[in-house]
């Protein structure tokens, strides 16, 4: 299910970034990632605070949704999506790489790769960041990192354009979680 609601998320802001759109906050982006975002104080501030997130996924979808941004920033300011595939290779994780790229099913990532490929400081501060454990982050990351993948290369290939794609992709939610916080 997360995987699921994760890949409808990253369609949504990546849609929207191939169509060169904007999503509209009560659907689209928005509507997916309110579903997740629910909060008894209707606001992005109300998760992990008394009351938290009320959601179908509950903590882990918020926990998702928050380390969503941060994940898609870390491959921006690493290279990439071509340095983060080089990344996976480089350590051993090529059939996976591959497979995320390829129009076929999505091999799963080890939770420990992502401390390999991420690093274990950069996993610390986002587990600081964030208020997680790092087990939670890197269980986290490992599910991102191969959607961010797919979703920007949906026709099997790397697109020229796929960090202009990631850009876009970022703004869009950006835009939108700025607009929830401010509700």
């Amino acid at each position: 299910m997360a995987n699921d609601l994760l890949g409808q998320i990253l369609g949504s802001a990546f849609g929207g970034a191939r169509d060169g759109q904007q999503s509209p906050a009560g659907g689209g982006l928005g509507g997916l990632l309110g579903g997740i975002l629910g909060s008894n104080t209707g606001s992005v501030g109300g998760l992990g605070g008394p009351g938290g997130a009320t959601s179908a996924m509950g903590g882990k979808g918020a926990l998702m949704t928050m380390l969503l941004p941060l994940a898609m920033q870390w491959v921006q300011r690493n290279g990439g999506v071509g340095a983060l595939l080089q990344r996976f290779q480089q350590k051993g994780y090529s059939q996976q790489a591959a497979s995320w790229v390829s129009t076929g099913s999505n091999e799963e990532l080890p939770p420990q790769a992502v401390g390999e490929v991420v690093g274990m400081d950069e996993l610390s501060r986002l587990s600081q960041q964030l208020g997680a454990s790092h087990e939670e982050v890197s269980a986290g990351m490992a599910q991102i990192l191969p959607e961010v993948v797919n979703h920007l290369t949906p026709e099997g290939n790397m697109p020229d354009n796929s960090d202009d794609m990631l850009s876009r992709g970022m703004s869009l939610l950006e835009q939108f979680m700025n607009s929830a916080q401010r509700r």
